[in-house]
């Protein structure tokens, strides 16, 4: 079953909105403006929004534009739903980021075939963007997302940092044990960094035992933090398939424009199992 949020201040809008998603058997949610919807996407993640465009605190113009600059959401499908319906208010709607516009008054089969269609696109993002094994972000999402994010970091003067875990001495286990522990260990790695990142950070399983988190808004010394408290964790985690591992990591953050942070990272990570195992080291 898939989620929709409906996002309106009008009452009635809201309720003759459920009503057609009930009749299709959608799960659904609703906020009374952008800020409330945010509050609700803590809890409940969206493959679809259907969003008004006039509201109050913080409409939906300024709702899409923080949605669809947020790495977490991007791939959410935006329905904007306005009076306004003049060529250039769609125009100005898909600017700020809504993938359709549809003008109210509507016809409610021409809007559940639009959804229908909206969240099919929705999922294939999704899933294109998937690591099937652990649920986190893959190598082609961080591939053509970190680009974005840099550009962002340099428009915004903002700081950007990226980490790498690797897990030490992985073949050994698979190899001990079996393939089926190896996988269990991975995806325990992969909901211990879920639970203690952040939701604007994305963490990506980006090749057999290694993992990168990409870390918005973070300065070198807080990304060095993350990481070796993610090492601390997983160090003392007790795993369901294997008494405990250890993991061993780089940082590296955007100083200059020309800065190769996945080099970078490499580097680090090369000097922390050289010296390592368990240890992180910080590029410089």
């Amino acid at each position: 079953m898939k989620n929709i949020l409906i996002v309106d201040d009008d009452e009635k809008i809201r309720r003759s909105l459920k009503r057609y998603l009930q009749r299709h058997e959608y799960n659904y949610a609703e906020a009374v403006n952008g800020q409330h919807a945010f509050k609700i996407m803590d809890d409940f993640i969206p493959d679809l929004i259907l969003l008004d465009v006039m509201m109050p605190v913080m409409n939906g113009y300024e709702f899409c534009h923080a949605l669809k600059n947020n790495i977490k959401y991007r791939n959410i499908f935006v329905i904007m739903l306005s009076a306004k319906a003049r060529k250039e208010d769609k125009t100005h709607g898909l600017e700020f980021g809504a993938d359709d516009y549809i003008s109210k008054p509507f016809n409610p089969n021409e809007l559940l075939e639009r959804v229908k269609t909206g969240i099919e696109i929705a999922v294939a993002k999704r899933v294109a963007n998937t690591d099937l094994l652990t649920g986190l972000f893959n190598r082609y999402y961080l591939n053509s997302t970190i680009y974005l994010e840099i550009e962002k970091c340099q428009r915004k003067k903002n700081d950007l940092s990226i980490t790498i875990l690797d897990i030490d001495n992985f073949t050994q286990i698979n190899n001990a044990f079996d393939s089926e522990h190896g996988d269990a260990v991975l995806r325990e790695v992969a909901n211990l960094l879920l639970q203690y990142s952040r939701k604007t950070d994305s963490c990506v399983r980006w090749k057999d035992d290694k993992f990168i988190t990409l870390l918005p808004m973070t300065a070198k010394e807080a990304a060095f933090t993350y990481a070796e408290k993610m090492r601390t964790i997983i160090e003392s985690h007790s795993f369901s398939k294997v008494d405990h591992i250890t993991v061993s990591g780089g940082v590296a953050s955007l100083e200059k424009l020309e800065d190769n942070l996945f080099d970078q990272l490499n580097t680090a990570l090369r000097e922390a199992k050289t010296t390592g195992p368990n240890k992180i080291v910080v590029f410089n």
